[in-house]
């Protein structure tokens, strides 16, 4: 079983896959996967490269880069969960036999229910590409999620991108009681900038992502903890390694 670091009070338990793959289980027991890095994902450990798929119910899908999709249609080959994520990947997976009534394509401002939780898209500010027969292929937009459970606790996941004032609307229309962000730098926010987003978004808990995986990703956790005292940031970082979880 993975690793249980900490408890943040809500029946809802947030286990970190590697990189910026997360899975979660809602109170009721539902099951989602953010973004979709598993089987060739390096930090992804062998038991959840099997557990990820146990019971899903849906993923989430941020962006198109294969760091966050490359596993997805073998996901979507052994599991029966629905795909909620951009409108324009629609063509992308409807071209992996992906059928249309498994698949919920959606746009940023809009809010979906997929397997009884309330998912906003909101934006990212990043890019979407993927590379594909000596091709590289436009994947939409890229984009980020508030999801809000049954028993209102509510994740908010940033997808990849820079700090932008949005986050400051976000914080204040869905009050997130999480937020899952990047801090490894070079391709996402690092640990500073991701500090002035918690400040933004004034969550009580955070998570940071899309790190360690490469020497390039240089942001830690501890380097987020010391960059939020520059803000005053009073939110509790918790220092999740891959496989294991929060609850």
């Amino acid at each position: 079983m993975p690793t249980e670091i900490g408890k943040i009070g809500k029946n809802v338990t947030i286990s970190w896959l590697g990189h910026a793959t997360f899975h979660v289980v809602a109170p009721a027991g539902q099951r989602l996967l953010l973004d979709a890095w598993v089987d060739t994902n390096p930090l992804c450990t062998p038991e959840w490269r099997q557990k990820a798929r146990e019971g899903l119910d849906a993923i989430l899908l941020s962006h198109g880069h294969a760091d966050h999709i490359s596993d997805l249609v073998p996901l979507a080959q052994t599991t029966e969960a629905k795909i909620a994520c951009q409108y324009d990947f629609g063509p992308w997976l409807s071209g992996k036999g992906i059928g249309s009534d498994r698949v919920i394509g959606f746009n940023k401002g809009g809010t979906i229910e997929v397997a009884g939780v309330k998912v906003t898209m909101t934006a990212a500010q990043h890019s979407s590409t993927f590379f594909e027969d000596g091709k590289i292929l436009p994947m939409g937009d890229p984009a980020g999620f508030v999801l809000r459970f049954a028993n209102d606790f509510t994740i908010y996941y940033t997808g990849d991108t820079s700090v932008t004032m949005d986050m400051q609307i976000i914080g204040d229309l869905y009050k997130p009681d999480l937020v899952i962000l990047p801090i490894g730098g070079f391709f996402t926010m690092d640990p500073r900038q991701a500090a002035y987003a918690l400040k933004l978004i004034r969550p009580r808990y955070a998570i940071g992502c899309h790190w360690g995986t490469y020497p390039i990703l240089t942001g830690r956790p501890e380097t987020l903890r010391e960059c939020c005292k520059e803000f005053d940031v009073t939110t509790e970082i918790i220092p999740l390694q891959p496989g294991e979880s929060v609850s």
